[in-house]
């Protein structure tokens, strides 16, 4: 008896789910060390911890008892005022009957003190800061999922809509929520309203090289005379290339086409499980390094500018780094959008970002070869999952709604699978353990890194609202690489600032010019702001780094590179389905 009145806590427990066969069958022993240790914590709170958590629970209560007197002050003329209201930016509750309809007023307050009381107990919870931060997200994610808009039974407008079309909006939501577990993917634009090469990425060019990771495009000159260099870019690798390209109004590409740029463009492939073992050597030398040389043979001119964009920009930093000194001289500039070199602030990212999770996802990349395109475009739905899942399940499954043409957010749809040797090096290395900041902590073809070797005039523009790329984080790379580096902050967010951002009716304005040596928030007090697109300012910087003017050139490529497919090309047409 004396032995069992010694057993700990924690022993106890491990007894008593091990014997349960509900439970036990479930938790290998990786999950019971999990467990066991964080139990400390969870058994012996602080006071503080303990008194935070009472201060909810008693607020709750308070506020759940006003909310339930309150038809009775109503019926008694009294009259009350709301217990809670949903925030300015919480668009969710818009419809006026969430005011005026007593019932699914009630609800909304229920549904809102409710989820407030999660989330505060998640604050006062005893946790690191990486363990809070992905307990406050997945608590968060839950508390909107049971949002009372998000079931019929609950939605009056989807009930509304439900009558007025005696139950046809039903009948379509649910042929449109079959079509989408067919995809995989909640349709999010008019999939029938874009054609690539019509009306979406439709500025006219050639593939000029294509080898099994990329196709390189050069496209067709829109001035009598264009700059002696090169301009070549190197977009993401996680979705397509025309976001440089979505139209007329928005292209990137026609409008350095416009400044007398000679442009080419990657076009990365989307990866098959046969490419799993591709690795990030392969896409630097198979890539990038490949595409400038595509742009030097064509042209006959070695020094070339190069733009880059999120990872592609991190692939470029890379490339830059593991090149020879004489191989740099030949990069007359570097421009890097949203590009981090020190990941410690990933941003929203991070809560995906810890060894379980590297380690759990690990499983389904040796499963498949590949990480499909289509999980990492769910991730980042589920940052600001209101806006980017919940609105189109309400607009496509519940109100049986076809969601309106958005170039954008086809685009952003439009995802490509990556390699899982090149994806874990770039999540492992970059994110997790944050080492392209160190000299030597990364090798490259072969190379240790210093990215305080990349001696070549830079520009890093980044976003105020970018949640994927946060612009304080980007802003790090003017310590890191040295003094020849420009930075440019840009009003908006991930796309929309920078990809995105026209001069023509652009209602944005950017900083530029700050004081060296400063901290960021130091930085943007000192610097410069100007109303309209950055676009306009950079290429002037751009412009002094691209030499002479000369003819443009009559034809695409040359007898060694003859042109090919018409742009955009054959690659960017695959997609995830296609090759997951």
């Amino acid at each position: 008896m004396a032995n069992q009145d010694n057993k700990s806590p924690e022993s106890e427990l491990l007894g008593f789910l091990s014997g349960n066969p509900l439970l036990g069958s479930h938790l290998g022993q990786k999950e019971m060390d999990d467990l066991l240790s964080v139990l400390p914590s969870l058994a012996a709170p602080s006071a503080n911890a303990v008194q935070a958590w009472t201060n909810t629970m008693m607020n709750y209560q308070r506020d759940a008892l006003k909310l339930w007197m309150s038809p009775w002050a109503n019926l008694s003329g009294q009259g009350s005022a709301s217990v809670i209201e949903p925030s300015a930016e919480d668009r969710r509750f818009k419809d006026e009957d969430w005011k005026k309809n007593p019932v699914c007023n009630f609800l909304m307050q229920s549904y809102l003190l409710a989820s407030r009381a999660m989330c505060e107990t998640v604050d006062a919870a005893e946790l690191d800061a990486h363990e809070k931060r992905v307990l406050s997200f997945y608590t968060r994610y839950a508390a909107d999922a049971l949002a009372p808009t998000n079931f019929a039974y609950t939605n009056p407008e989807v009930i509304r809509q439900a009558v007025e079309t005696r139950g046809q909006s039903l009948v379509d939501g649910f042929k449109n929520l079959t079509e989408d577990l067919q995809s995989g993917a909640i349709t999010t634009s008019d999939p029938s309203a874009f054609v690539l090469g019509e009306n979406i990425a439709g500025t006219q060019g050639n593939v000029v090289f294509r080898n099994e990771l990329i196709e390189v495009i050069q496209y067709k000159p829109l001035v009598e005379k264009v700059y002696q260099r090169p301009l070549v870019i190197v977009p993401p690798c996680v979705n397509k290339f025309y976001i440089f390209d979505l139209n007329e109004r928005k292209s990137f590409v026609k409008h350095a086409l416009e400044q007398g740029q000679n442009v080419f463009i990657i076009s990365w492939r989307n990866a098959t499980p046969e490419m799993g073992d591709l690795s990030w050597d392969d896409y630097i030398q198979k890539g990038v390094w490949t595409a400038f040389d595509v742009a030097r043979d064509i042209t006959g001119i070695k020094k070339i500018n190069v733009l880059s964009w999120c990872i592609g920009g991190t692939m470029v930093v890379t490339a830059l780094a593991a090149m020879s000194a004489a191989e740099r001289r030949n990069i007359a500039s570097a421009t890097f959008l949203t590009t981090m070199i020190d990941f410690s602030d990933p941003g929203e990212v991070e809560v995906f970002i810890d060894q379980k999770q590297i380690d759990a996802y690990q499983n389904r990349l040796d499963t498949s070869g590949v990480l499909p395109g289509n999980d990492l475009s769910r991730a980042m739905a589920m940052l600001h999952a209101n806006e980017s899942i919940w609105h189109f399940v309400i607009n496509n499954y519940l109100l049986g709604k076809t969601p309106p043409p958005f170039d954008v957010l086809h685009w952003n749809a439009d995802t490509s699978n990556l390699p899982k040797a090149m994806y874990s090096f770039f999540v492992e290395n970059m994110y997790y353990e944050d080492k392209l900041k160190v000299p030597g902590g990364v090798t490259v073809c072969g190379k240790p890194l210093n990215v305080a070797d990349i001696d070549v005039p830079c520009c890093f523009i980044s976003a105020t609202e970018d949640h994927i790329v946060p612009w304080r984080s980007t802003f790090l790379a003017k310590q890191l690489i040295g003094d020849n580096v420009e930075f440019i902050l840009t009003e908006g967010g991930h796309v929309s600032g920078t990809a995105i951002n026209h001069p023509v009716k652009c209602r944005r304005s950017f900083w530029y010019g700050g004081t060296n040596g400063l901290d960021c928030d130091a930085w943007q007090a000192s610097a410069q702001k100007q109303a309209g697109s950055w676009w306009e300012h950079w290429h002037a910087w751009l412009a002094e780094k691209s030499g002479n003017q000369i003819a443009a050139p009559q034809q695409l490529g040359n007898k060694e590179y003859q042109p090919m497919d018409a742009a955009p090309g054959t690659y960017v047409k695959e997609d995830v389905n296609q090759n997951g």
